[in-house]
């Protein structure tokens, strides 16, 4: 059954949630793990400018849930929207990752454009809250399709935890001034397509 469109839309596992707020005409979004007894906002989209023809993260302005498949995590958000000389689709779902009790949760866009495109992609930002626990960030490794932090306990060296997004397709960029990190696709903007990007995110338990 479809779980129609509100200003609130959740996708839970059981450890993490993946949260659509709609301000304005569109929805923005933030990824949340649990953390003790907590829920703990890691990441948020970033939409710079609403207004922007091209805007710095997709414009969802329709979001709806429907059970797919027959997995675990069955639940997959369905959004489409419109700007500029751009057509937005995205399907939402938490997926199991192999080998792991552990679970990514992998964005799928795909946007029709029509040139001149001044950016096309999806960014994101580090949530305070993730800097006002008791963890001391340890490393942070990048590549174009991969960018990754590992935290430590600030009480407890054993433990750590590593937020990771990986790009299935498309490319990477961490913007280390601004602490923004982008995820583009990686056709070309020269003439009319459909390009996509695809990414999962996940809070991971690991040792130091």
């Amino acid at each position: 059954m479809t779980v129609e469109a509100s200003s609130r839309i959740e996708l839970r596992s059981s450890n993490a949630l993946l949260r659509f707020d709609k301000s304005a005409d569109r929805f923005d979004h933030r990824l949340l793990f649990r953390f003790d007894q907590d829920w703990v906002s890691l990441l948020h989209s970033d939409l710079q400018d609403p207004n922007a023809p091209w805007p710095s993260d997709p414009p969802i302005q329709q979001l709806v849930v429907e059970p797919i498949g027959s997995t675990a995590h069955r639940d997959v958000a369905l959004g489409v929207g419109m700007c500029g000389h751009g057509h937005w689709s995205l399907a939402a779902q938490w997926v199991q990752l192999q080998s792991s009790d552990q679970v990514a949760l992998e964005m799928d866009y795909a946007c029709k454009q029509q040139p001149p495109v001044s950016f096309l992609g999806s960014t994101y930002r580090l949530a305070e809250d993730l800097q006002s626990k008791p963890l001391r960030l340890i490393n942070l490794d990048r590549t174009d399709r991969i960018w990754s932090t590992k935290w430590a306990m600030m009480n407890n060296s054993q433990a750590c935890y590593e937020l990771r997004i990986e790009v299935i397709e498309g490319l990477l960029d961490w913007q280390a001034e601004s602490g923004r990190i982008v995820i583009v696709p990686s056709g070309s903007f020269e003439k009319p397509s459909t390009l996509r990007w695809c990414y999962r995110i996940a809070w991971l338990s690991c040792h130091e």
